[in-house]
């Protein structure tokens, strides 16, 4: 019988313990910073949208990172006058409410699937800003969660900060976030603000500045190394014409051979050359204008040389079309060249 009294009395003390274990969860710990930091990730661990946006002001969040957003792009931006900054500024405010509709729908979709949007369909009506704009600025793609460093809590006030490292695959490097926490309606914390935000985009456009003008230099180098040698086969077709007449079966052999051998390889080389750079996202369209550009020198090159054998006008023709094509795609690559290097 003593055993059994015993054991109910344990059997007390235990559920006593697990009363005051329960409201002390149920009372204190599901309202600390790292109960709310722990649903957030369970929230994205289960895709459930109601309980990470309990956890998480996702609007609250967009409209108090809205600014340092925008600082952060034009800080890696070339220097303004006071007339741009302005004009800037202004169309900053006027994107600003698209910007918050667009980003949340954003979010919403990343935490039910896990992805982030590959296109603009949650862009707003007016085409002035679109989640994929928003994302691909923000560096948030190749951005990836690395771990939670501390928590701390404010000694004057409610909030907390949470430093949270997050690794960036366009940077190379890591990067504490520290993220703003503050208690909701009903007591419990919620994630209000990430409070460096402008430091990280900075970080990420500094990074992409130094891998564009790596892009600039390394091409700068191909092309002006074939442009040279472009010159010196400009030259020698002028001194195949002026030994003889075009109409002359050896010279048309010589200028034949000189497209064959020396023209046609050179741009292909310089094709080949300038596809085994790493094109960062600033600098595709140039990229792609550049290998067209070789497309069309190459096109005009075999045209000129068949035009050697065949003497036929529309041969010709087409050959000097390609030769037109290029000429205009060099006068856009020229402009384009000039405006990566302004605008980030």
């Amino acid at each position: 019988m003593r055993w059994k009294k015993r054991l109910a009395a344990l059997a007390g003390v235990l559920i006593v313990f697990l009363c005051l274990l329960g409201a002390w969860y149920f009372g204190h710990y599901t309202r600390t910073p790292d109960y709310a930091l722990q649903q957030v990730e369970k929230s994205l661990t289960k895709q459930d949208v109601a309980m990470f946006s309990e956890y998480v002001d996702i609007d609250g969040l967009l409209n108090a990172s809205y600014d340092d957003f925008m600082s952060g792009i034009l800080e890696t931006g070339q220097p303004m006058n006071d007339e741009a900054q302005a004009a800037v500024e202004s169309f900053a405010q006027m994107v600003r409410a698209p910007f918050v509709k667009s980003f949340h729908q954003a979010i919403v979709d990343y935490v039910a699937t896990g992805a982030w949007p590959d296109d603009s369909e949650n862009g707003d009506a007016s085409g002035l800003f679109d989640a994929e704009s928003a994302l691909e600025k923000a560096g948030l793609k190749g951005t990836s969660l690395r771990g939670i460093d501390r928590v701390e809590k404010s000694s004057q006030e409610e909030t907390a900060a949470a430093f949270v490292r997050v690794y960036s695959e366009e940077a190379g490097e890591e990067f504490v976030l520290r993220v703003r926490l503050a208690p909701g309606e009903n007591g419990r914390y919620r994630i209000v603000a990430i409070e460096n935000l402008r430091d990280f985009l900075v970080m990420i456009g500094k990074a992409r500045r130094a891998q564009l003008t790596e892009y600039l230099d390394r091409t700068a180098a191909i092309i002006a190394a074939h442009e040279s040698a472009m010159r010196e086969a400009e030259g020698q077709r002028a001194d195949i014409l002026a030994a003889g007449a075009l109409g002359s079966a050896d010279t048309r052999a010589k200028l034949k051979q000189l497209m064959e051998e020396t023209v046609i390889p050179d741009w292909e080389a310089r094709r080949e050359e300038l596809r085994a750079v790493d094109v960062v996202p600033a600098a595709a369209t140039l990229q792609k204008i550049r290998l067209k550009i070789c497309d069309c020198y190459i096109a005009y090159a075999k045209g000129y040389a068949q035009w050697m054998d065949d003497k036929q006008a529309a041969t010709i023709r087409e050959a000097d079309n390609q030769l037109r094509q290029a000429k205009a795609l060099e006068q856009e690559e020229k402009f384009l060249a000039r405006r990566v290097t302004q605008d980030p």
